[in-house]
């Protein structure tokens, strides 16, 4: 090779390596530190700090690739000005990735015009000398970042909350910046060559630093000990398995095994098959598993033109925690669902109440960062599924629950723990080994799912795809079980302990063009999980009688001898008449996509009389299903069994005239808040 070619190729390769090091770390800059330090909520995870090193290797390759290209287009121009040649593969990049991302929508003009204006200013070397600084890779990188990033709040509407000062002062900054680059790079010019060292430096630096912080001991450290536990009291644990629906679970007959540690836990349990839950979304589930009242009682459910998000729940009826509270136990939750928040009041009684949250990789700000698109490159090599993580993983909750418990303010008294693992709800993303590697990402299953909502064919692979991410999702929340139950067996205190394993809701996979979950009356959303480790094992075995979740609170109260307040509609599992009664779930007209039957969400009720259940929707239709023939309900009974179907219809009408009035008010979330649910698959797109 011609010698000059070779010092081209070489000097291009590490200027371009020096340009992307200096956007790989102004992005992370943006994308994390900002993240961290605005967002009281947010912390840093060892999945964070590795898939950040991956995204530094990538720009560090992938500039020394395009600037080695540069050199060779030096080469052949006879030119040597290797630094903006450099630069400018990096400001291409990020001009064609805002073509393709965004476009001119949601600020992606304002970036387009910002981006072809560092391009001109790179074309012409008479403009760079007289503009200081202003041309070189970090601050070109700050100015590009700093701008979509502020393009991002207005979008999360979050600066208009505080007024106009915090967005008219982020722009001054920014041209303050500008200036300042300008005004110094004319006194102290910069040296190109030094400048492309540092920034490589700098990059291997930090590149070290996420190899330190990446190290995976800390979750195992916080969860030793063995001291015993010593109450006189049974301590109180109810794991949430989030999203779960029952039927994917080996614990209930599926072919795939899911959950060898729940099938060792039912040995010690009653395992109730036919579970049914008060509704299909999280907020209004939970509310009823913790004040055991159906949702037009307790309030905690969307409605459209005054709560389309979700109410409070009713601030007159109390909560498990509160009621335990009242009776000496020391009330702890560790949760990932965001719906848990103070903002919808399902903490209410908790002395302590934590949603570790951790710093996304690709938030809904970020859209017009390269990392995006680099991460798509990536997974060709790579497992990146991590990347779509937006809730903390099952071990991160363990180790926030075991350091919890460890540090309780009254050791001598018991507790009531309350955990929500979130890892089989959507985008599925089940950490390895549980999980496949993918390279279809939040953003494809998204589209995939609007597809199906609107009619069209289900996209080939997608759904295989969901279901065995989902079922690794749902073996990873029961690995994270199975610690929480060594670590009670460790301090000895698994015999006296009640365990209720329950799930809110299920999930729908393209059935009658449904996907996610918050829009079916249907068993794919309604048959939970419900398993209960009586103290000592005093009821075990498995359970045919269809129960519900508005029956856990008062079957806890029970077991404990606490009295079961009079609002209280469910019944202790343990009392015979909790076979004798008709069971009743409800479901409304949440944000999320809806089929074309329901372009605008449905509301619905239905009454089962097991094997029987009847479901009458808002649109009309009327169904009638025998679930112990027909459990995915593809028969619908009305016509052939007219007079049952009349009966029922009679005792849910029965049923829906005393429903009660619901006056308090509605909950206002703030914007940011409901982009977080959006990326969750609440709020349709």
């Amino acid at each position: 090779m011609h010698t000059k070619l070779r010092s081209s190729l070489l000097w291009g390769a590490i200027h371009g390596a020096g340009a992307w090091s200096a956007y790989a770390i102004i992005e992370f800059i943006f994308s994390s530190l900002v993240f961290r330090f605005t967002r009281p909520y947010g912390g840093f995870t060892v999945w964070h700090w590795r898939l950040t090193a991956l995204l530094l290797i990538g720009y560090l390759l992938l500039g020394l690739m395009l600037g080695a290209v540069a050199g060779v287009w030096l080469y052949i121009r006879r030119k040597d000005d290797y630094a903006s040649a450099a630069t400018l593969t990096l400001v291409v990049s990020l001009l064609l990735n805002v073509c393709v991302a965004q476009g001119l929508r949601d600020g992606g003009g304002v970036l387009l015009g910002i981006a072809f204006l560092f391009v001109v200013l790179l074309c012409v070397p008479s403009w760079q000398r007289p503009l200081g600084w202003l041309s070189t890779p970090w601050v070109i990188s700050g100015l590009w970042l700093g701008v979509g990033q502020q393009l991002g709040l207005l979008q999360l509407g979050i600066p208009q909350r505080f007024g106009p000062r915090p967005g008219l002062l982020a722009a001054a900054l920014l041209a303050a910046a500008a200036v300042a680059a300008v005004m110094i790079g004319r006194r102290v010019p910069v040296r190109v060559s030094r400048l492309s060292g540092i920034s490589c430096a700098a990059a291997v630096l930090l590149l070290a630093t996420c190899a330190i912080l990446s190290s995976d001991t800390s979750a195992n450290a916080r969860a030793s000990g063995s001291d015993a536990i010593n109450t006189s009291r049974p301590n109180v644990v109810l794991i949430v398995m989030d999203t779960v629906r029952a039927d994917h679970l080996s614990l209930y007959g599926y072919e795939r095994d899911t959950t060898p540690n729940l099938k060792a836990l039912a040995r010690d349990s009653a395992v109730y098959v036919n579970a049914v839950s008060t509704s299909d979304i999280t907020l209004t589930s939970h509310a009823s598993l913790f004040d055991g009242m159906y949702p037009s009682w307790h309030g905690a459910y969307c409605r459209p033109s005054q709560a389309a998000y979700g109410r409070e729940i009713a601030p007159q009826y109390p909560t498990l925690a509160e009621l335990l509270g009242k009776h000496r136990y020391e009330t702890l939750g560790v949760a990932a669902n965001l719906y848990l928040r103070a903002d919808f009041g399902l903490e209410r009684g908790f002395d302590q109440f934590r949603i570790p949250r951790p710093v996304p990789m690709l938030s809904d700000e970020n859209r017009h960062m390269f990392r995006r698109a680099l991460r798509r490159a990536l997974s060709i090599a790579f497992d990146t599924t991590q990347f779509d993580r937006l809730y903390a993983m099952g071990a991160d909750i363990d180790a926030e629950l075991f350091a919890t418990l460890d540090r309780r303010a009254r050791p001598g008294d018991p507790f009531f723990a309350f955990i929500n693992y979130m890892d089989a709800h959507f985008p599925y993303v089940p950490p390895a080994p549980y999980g496949h590697r993918t390279r279809i990402t939040q953003d494809d299953l998204e589209a995939q799912q609007e597809q199906i909502s609107k009619g069209r064919s289900e996209p080939s692979g997608y759904r295989r795809n969901c279901e065995s991410q989902y079922d690794a999702g749902i073996a990873y929340v029961d690995a994270q079980i199975g610690k929480v139950v060594d670590w009670l067996k460790s301090r000895n205190a698994y015999d006296s302990a009640m365990i209720v394993v329950v799930s809110d809701h299920g999930e729908s996979f393209g059935d009658r063009n449904r996907v996610g979950h918050g829009n079916s009356p249907y068993q794919n959303l309604l048959h939970v999980v419900l398993s209960i480790k009586y103290p000592h094992a005093a009821t075990r075995g498995t359970i045919t009688t269809p129960v519900s979740l508005i029956d856990v609170a008062p079957t806890v109260l029970s077991t404990l001898n606490l009295p079961i307040p009079g609002n209280m509609q469910g019944k202790p599992l343990t009392d015979s008449a909790a076979a004798r009664r008709k069971i009743y779930s409800e479901t409304f007209a949440c944000p999320v996509m809806h089929p074309l039957e329901c372009p605008n969400g449905c509301a619905a009720k239905a009454i089962f009389e097991w094997p029987l259940k009847f479901i009458v929707t808002d649109n009309g239709k009327r169904e009638l299903f025998d679930l112990s023939q027909d459990p995915d309900e593809h028969h619908n009974l009305q016509s052939q069994e007219q007079g049952r179907a009349a009966e029922l219809a009679t005792d849910l009408a029965a049923w829906s005239r005393a429903l009660p009035a619901q006056t308090h008010d509605a909950k206002q979330i703030d914007p940011e808040k409901l982009k977080q649910l959006e990326s969750l698959g609440y709020i349709g797109h």
